[in-house]
């Protein structure tokens, strides 16, 4: 999504997410995964849907609606103190490719864990190697073992955090976005090790703005749209919901696979 005028834009936050429209279509929520200093955004399409098949399909200079920054974002570390865990599964690498691109500019150096099912699947490889490596580790698994650690992210998570001290677990940070099963598994270990613990959830959404309540989160009412979609350790705690049910287009609640 490019600024033509580049001046008077608004600068997103990693974390943050847009809704885009391709009239005709369908209006639904992404992720934002990228910005430049120039005022232009960048965002990742993985064709799954009527909507995202017609954004695939789209050609340059074609038209489409964009809302948005909305949300709020990742907590950002201040300094290097903290060993900083960025952990993702699939598309949820969007808005940690954002993340990730914002601690290199502040040179603060962290640590990604991606997950996929295939080494097909696996995002970024090329960006994180070229423009973030200086800052930047990178540790990749995949459920049938045909790139890194045969295995799920949570799981190298969890053996990593074993081979650390008491004295360290404390300083831990860990930023997650992905199927949610793997960010409620994530959860269950920073809360065994008290580790700082940040997820970004995904919901339904028809209006990004909390009219249509799709995206309530219970027993708090909290909406993914205006109070997340990025929730720490002290609020999913209380979500009685998390990594297990969402609500379809009706509203009513299904259980999270």
């Amino acid at each position: 999504m490019k600024n033509s005028k580049n001046e008077n834009y608004i600068t997103p936050k990693p974390g943050q997410f847009v809704m885009i429209w391709v009239p005709g279509i369908d209006e639904i929520p992404m992720s934002i995964s990228g910005c430049d200093n120039n005022g232009n955004w960048a965002i990742t399409v993985k064709n799954v849907g009527e909507c995202t098949n017609a954004m695939c399909k789209l050609n340059i200079g074609d038209y489409i609606g964009v809302r948005g920054p909305l949300g709020n974002h990742f907590k950002l570390p201040t300094n290097n103190s903290k060993k900083i865990f960025i952990i993702g599964g699939g598309i949820g690498m969007a808005p940690l490719k954002f993340l990730s691109t914002k601690l290199t500019e502040m040179k603060i150096k962290h640590t990604l864990v991606e997950g996929a099912k295939d080494k097909n699947d696996l995002m970024f490889m090329e960006y994180f190697q070229i423009s973030t490596s200086d800052y930047s580790e990178v540790d990749y698994c995949t459920d049938n073992g045909s790139h890194g650690t045969k295995g799920v992210a949570s799981y190298v998570f969890k053996e990593i955090v074993e081979k650390l001290t008491e004295k360290n677990l404390p300083n831990l940070i860990v930023y997650s976005c992905g199927p949610e099963i793997m960010l409620y598994k994530l959860f269950q270990i920073c809360q065994e090790y008290n580790i700082e613990y940040y997820a970004s959830l995904e919901r339904i959404m028809r209006c990004g703005c909390g009219l249509c309540g799709l995206c309530t989160l219970d027993p708090l009412g909290l909406l993914v749209c205006k109070d997340g979609p990025i929730f720490n350790s002290k609020t999913l705690k209380k979500i009685q919901d998390f990594g297990k049910y969402q609500r379809d287009f009706t509203g009513k609640k299904i259980g999270i696979e």
